[in-house]
């Protein structure tokens, strides 16, 4: 069993990201949800969501499935792990997604049945989560088997690097570190991330301006979940491609880009899209 023989299913052995999810939602307001509705339409088409059925696996602050409702999913269904993002997703959806179908459930992807036939889903999204799981091929496994024939799969999945090694371990000591050494790691690291964008001849100041523009958080609290997101996985473009043929899907958007020196500050998560075959697909 993973990681370190602990239970995949208990919060106890995964970083407690819902902590951060419940202070961002308070955040939430006309823009960022203007900002996620045109970075959800920019991965899954408004087409793709019209009169749908969709799971959100590991849904956070709520924030994806509240774009999917106004892209026009008819039936949103959110899962996470964590009971203080399940809050939060609820309380989101509760304050702008009024009169709209969605639930939200606290659990483990690993108790998803994911083998009945009436749990299937014309769009599967899971941003950024499975490679949390600490078991993430079969996470995508159990993801994978809840898309319908013709459904769509959409996720992100951190990019392997040459330092993926590195981080696994940071992760794991930065999340039973005490809060006063968070601090100072969370310090150090932003200091070079900024040194990192002014020799690159970036701005510093217009990347934290465009910030609120991404699918995250903020910055502050971005920094704290990449730093101590474990467990920790990771694949490369290849490996997904594969995995994704095998279980029957055709990738038709992927927008994958290489690590910033080698990973050294950190990955990215590169996104997919894939339709599920009609026919019976190959397990």
């Amino acid at each position: 069993m993973k990681p370190d023989e602990q239970d995949l299913h208990s919060l106890d052995s995964h970083f407690r990201f819902g902590e951060n999810w419940s202070e961002f939602e308070k955040k939430v307001g006309e823009e960022r949800i203007a900002f996620a509705i045109e970075s959800l339409d920019r991965l899954i088409e408004k087409t793709s969501l019209s009169g749908s059925k969709v799971i959100d696996i590991g849904c956070g602050s709520g924030l994806s499935m509240l774009a999917a409702l106004h892209l026009g999913a008819k039936d949103v269904v959110g899962l996470d792990l964590d009971p203080k993002s399940v809050g939060a997703a609820k309380v989101l959806l509760g304050r702008f997604a009024q009169g709209k179908n969605w639930s939200v459930e606290e659990k483990s992807v690993f108790d998803i049945d994911s083998k009945s036939s009436s749990k299937k889903y014309d769009v599967v999204h899971s941003w950024g989560v499975l490679h949390h799981t600490g078991d993430m091929w079969r996470a995508l496994g159990v993801a994978a088997e809840l898309v319908a024939p013709g459904g769509v799969f959409c996720f992100a999945i951190y990019r392997k690097t040459l330092m993926c090694s590195f981080w696994r371990l940071e992760k794991k000591f930065y999340s039973n570190s005490s809060p006063w050494i968070q601090k100072i790691i969370r310090g150090l690291f932003k200091l070079i991330v900024i040194f990192g964008l002014t020799i690159t001849m970036r701005n510093p100041s217009k990347y934290l301006r465009d910030y609120k523009k991404s699918r995250g958080m903020d910055l502050h609290h971005d920094v704290h979940d990449w730093l101590g997101g474990y467990p920790y996985e990771s694949a490369s473009p290849p490996e997904l491609q594969a995995f994704l043929e095998s279980r029957g899907f055709n990738v038709t958007r992927a927008f994958t880009k290489k690590a910033f020196c080698f990973g050294l500050l950190g990955s990215h998560c590169d996104e997919y899209v894939a339709r599920k075959n009609t026919h019976l697909c190959v397990e």
